[in-house]
Parts: structure tokens; sequence; C-alpha cells
């Protein structure tokens, strides 16, 4: 029955109405044989759907689909191939995706012989006093501590190198950018910042949390940094080749100029909602003006009449801790391999509760990053102080909670926001040690949230783990070790459903941004968002899914991106 009625509907909306007689318009575009999965309640599965003036017009089986197309109508035959919605990554960092793009992308190599040979090759095509950007670098593969400036500056003595950890919560430095941003001993920080030193007191080229901004400050680390981002093109181009058609991108207000010119000018193939990324200083976003928060609203809301909704400003967001690798997430007790920290916030309390309560108040839902069971904590203090649960507040990361914390963000409405690539990618590696087998049992507890009726929102944190969602998908339906350091799922139990885990990777999404009734399904009347997969995924998904790629992505019913 709900399939007649999809179909029906379709057929309604291309029944023009012209004086004494109905004209049936047939669709631009009708897709068959596939296996579709909608993100749809009300109608899971289906294998074929219509597609006119950038919409979805009807949804239902192949036979009833055809029979609406005419001569002119594009008829796609999917051969059983899988169909998805357009995914929505909800935590994403396009402008920092900009610099592993142009500059250089360490993932997932693990000897520190490997990048210093990298990074010499790449010095060599640069001019001296050019900025090496990038990064992804992941020191917990080796577990032989940080590496140093003077490990750069053998590699790259005539270029300043700043190089982000996987994490991006410290940042590799070498001799000539610290020189060039004047970073000393004693340089004051933001307060959770670090400056490392040696055992002479000399910065031995790492900075943490808050002291990256030493560096980010320096202004020929900004005019390079601006030139890597004026290739965010690549970055929306490789967006698109992965099926994401939607971002919460959490980067700064520069991108947003750029993303406005090119939605004017309909090149731009991916939906913008965007989230003010408050620094350290905690006075500097726009919630401190709210003139400037309504302008910035205002000028910045782009919605294309033939396309649906481009760029939204829609969130702030703040830092409360830092990670569990470099022991600055904040905890309720202490890291069990450092029982001398705790990890501090980088606010107190009352701190955080104005500033959430002022966004709040001004209708501005807040994203806030916490991933120590204390940070998580102080972050639901927040919202439960500011008291406006219609809005679409959110933690982000939540990679440890304390029992009882669940029902906490049920009852407060807060969405919980993960990246399954980030549970995965420490398995085997530094998990245990860090917090122990006791608290291991409450860490990324994707299952947890679900069962106890919590909205589940999930995404990549790119360019801290791998931007694709279907890697996303694999790790949040299978939990194991990307690196093959554990022996099958990790606690197992914290797995959930493929359908669960592309719901959270769609309609959710669209729904924090409120763009659930235009976009996050195959549904009838919504925008033409989808992916078609180069294989058709198994009863229930299997293993397959990690050897499945996109072939084709379509952005308000055109193609925007092809494998072939």
């Amino acid at each position: 029955m709900k399939n007649i009625q999809n179909i029906f509907l379709g057929f309604l909306l291309f029944m023009p109405f012209i004086i004494g007689q109905n004209v049936f318009a047939a669709p631009e575009m009708i897709i068959i044989n596939g296996d579709v999965r909608t993100s749809d309640k009300s109608l899971e599965r289906a294998d074929a759907f219509a597609v006119e003036n950038s919409k979805f017009t009807a949804v239902g089986d192949s036979e009833s689909i055809k029979m609406m197309a005419d001569e002119n109508t594009i008829i796609i035959d999917a051969n059983g191939k899988t169909i998805v919605p357009g995914f929505i990554d909800s935590h994403t960092h396009l402008s920092s995706g900009s610099k592993i793009v142009t500059g250089i992308n360490l993932t997932g190599i693990k000897e520190k012989s490997v990048w210093l040979n990298m990074i010499a090759e790449r010095v060599k095509t640069m001019d001296p006093g050019e900025w090496l950007l990038g990064g992804r670098w992941d020191y917990t593969f080796e577990d032989k501590g940080y590496p140093t400036r003077w490990d750069l500056d053998a590699v790259a003595p005539n270029n300043p190198v700043a190089l982000s950890d996987i994490d991006g919560h410290s940042v590799w430095l070498n001799s000539m950018a610290i020189e060039l941003a004047n970073i000393q001993a004693d340089s004051e920080v933001p307060m959770g910042g670090i400056v490392s030193l040696n055992d002479e007191g000399i910065p031995n080229g790492i900075l943490l949390e808050g002291a990256m901004e030493l560096v980010w400050d320096e202004e020929t680390y900004i005019r390079d940094s601006d030139m890597a981002r004026s290739e965010i093109n690549q970055v929306i181009d490789y967006a698109t080749s992965l099926g994401i058609t939607s971002v919460h991108d959490m980067s700064s207000r520069i991108e947003l100029d750029k993303y406005k010119e090119l939605a004017g000018e309909q090149k731009l193939n991916l939906r913008i909602f965007w989230g003010e990324h408050s620094k350290f200083s905690q006075e500097d976003d726009s919630t401190n003006q709210a003139n400037l928060l309504k302008k910035l609203i205002d000028q910045y809301k782009f919605y294309d009449s033939s396309r649906g909704p481009m760029i939204e400003y829609g969130f702030i967001k703040y830092v409360i801790d830092g990670v569990l690798s470099t022991h600055t997430a904040a905890l309720v007790d202490p890291y069990s391999d450092k029982p001398e920290i705790i990890g501090e916030p980088f606010y107190i309390q009352n701190e955080i509760n104005r500033l959430v309560k002022r966004a709040n108040s001004l209708g501005m839902p807040v994203a806030i990053h916490a991933i120590g069971d204390r940070g998580v904590e102080m972050a639901l203090n927040a919202f439960e102080f500011s008291d406006h649960p219609h809005l679409a507040n959110r933690v982000e990361h939540i990679e440890l909670v304390q029992p009882g914390t669940v029902e906490r963000f049920r009852r407060l409405n807060v969405t919980a926001s993960m990246q399954p690539n980030h549970g995965t990618g420490v398995i085997g590696k530094y998990i245990t040690p860090r917090i122990g087998k006791e608290r291991e049992q409450f860490a990324y507890v994707w299952n947890d949230f679900l069962r106890g009726g919590v909205r589940l929102a999930l995404s990549s944190d790119f360019a801290t783990s791998p931007f694709s969602p279907l890697v996303q998908l694999y790790d949040a339906v299978f939990r194991e070790s990307p690196s093959g350091l554990f022996d099958g799922p990790w606690y197992p139990e914290q797995r959930i459903s493929f359908d669960e885990a592309l719901l959270a990777y769609t309609q959710t999404g669209a729904d924090m941004a409120g763009w659930g009734t235009e976009i996050g399904s195959i549904t009838t009347g919504k925008w033409a968002d989808f992916a078609i997969l180069d294989q058709k995924l198994n009863d229930p998904v299997g293993k397959e899914l990690k050897e499945t790629v996109v072939s084709q992505t379509f952005f308000a019913g055109k193609e925007v991106y092809s494998k072939n």
C-alpha cells in the first residue's frame, strides 16, 4: 500500500492542470532495478524512483516507475546496485581538509622514518620559505613519544613546517616555524594549552591544544593557510566523490564567502550547514554581539529555488577539553597510565554555562567538543543550565561516559554526535593504557545511545579521520581495528546495524540542520540527493562493505560525480 501511495503521489505531482484537461508530464529521469535504501521509515526499501525538477517525485517498484517514462525520460538501470541518500557528514572541517589535499597527508603511516622521507621529498618541490602544511601524523603507532623540531630540521631546514596530528589537537613544528612565530618556553597560551619543552627547557616543536594559536596567528602561516583554503574546490570535489552531498562544517568565516560565491554560480555541489568554531579566548564568537549574529545569519543564508538549501549559519562550537591520546581529555578519575594527570578542561563550569546560555537565548544551537567523561558531564551541565531543550544542541565525540550519562542526554534532548573511526582507531593502541579495563565498557557507546532513545549523528571529523562515509559505516557496523591491532570486534555489544548507521549519516544530519523535510532520505518531494554504490550490499550487510565505493553521486537530481 505504501508503494502505491508513493507512486500515486508522484503522478499527482506531474499533472499540471490546463483548461479543460489534465496533461501528464513524464519525469526527467528514473532509476530502476536498484537496491534503494531510503532512510525513510515509512518506506525503508524500494527498487526504483523518479526525479523531476531536481526532486524525487515517486518511490516504489520498477514496473510502476517505468510506466511514468516517455521518450525523453533518462532511464538508468542500476543493475541491482545499492542506492543510498546523499550522505550528510555532521561534523567536518573542510578548510583543514584543504591543507591535507594541498599539503602533505600522513594518514595511516605507522613509521616516523617514512613521515620524514615523505616530508623531505615534498619540500624539494617547494620554494624556500613556503610553509609546508597538512599532517595527520599518529605517534601512537610506534609509541616512542612525540616527534621533535630537530627531526623536521634534518629534512626541512629551509621551509617552515606546521603539521597537525591525527586528532587536530597538537601541531608539530620545525625550528624555522618556531622562530617565525616567536615561540618561547614562557609564551602565554590559553587555558589548557601547552608549549612542550625538552629536558633543557627548550620548546621541542610540539604545541598542544590552545598553544597552537601561537603559530596560527603568525602572518606568513596565515598567508599560506589562506592559499590552501583557496583550493577548497578540490575538497568539495573529493566530498562528492564519496557520495557526500551535505556537511556540517566547523571551519572559519573565510570559507563562507567562497561557498556563497560558488552557490551563486550554481557550482557548489555541497550543502553547507556552518558552525562558528569559537577559539580558546572565550569571547570571540558572534553571540557576543546579537546584532552581528543576526547579520551573519542573514548574510550567509543561501537558498536556491532550483536546488534547495545551500548555506546556513546554524550553530556555535566550543571545545571543552582535549583528546585521550595526549592526556588532555578531561576525566573524572586520573589516567590509568599517568595517575598524576586528570586532564584539565578549557573552561570552568560557570563560564561554559554562561556562553551556552547566551548562544541558546539568541536561538543559536551549540555544539560542544567533549571527549573525556568529565568534559561530557560539563557539557551536559551547561545545556541543563541553559534550559533550551527545543534547540538542536549537541555534544561532539563523547569518547568516554559515566554510568547514567546516556539517560541525561535523553532527558535534555541533546544529540550524541560521534565518529566511528575515532573509536576503531584506538583499538589495540592507547585506549586501554589511558583509561584501563574497568572504564573501557563506557567508551564509544554508540549502541547505548540508540537503545537509550538518544538521537545519534555520525560523521568523520575530517581531516582527523577518513572522509569516506562508507569507511565510517563499516566501523560502526563491525567495530574492528582498521590497523589489525586487535582480533575481532571490540565490545561488540556497541555495534549498530547498517540501516541504523545509515540513518545517522543521512536523515539525522538533515534534521539537526532544520532541513529534514527537504533532504536526508529518498522520499517523494525531497531534493534528489543520492549516491549509487558500485555493488549490491548483502542482507544483512556483510564485510563486502569494506571494499564498496561510490560509483555515482547526484546532487539535486544532477550527476556531480562518476567513477567511470
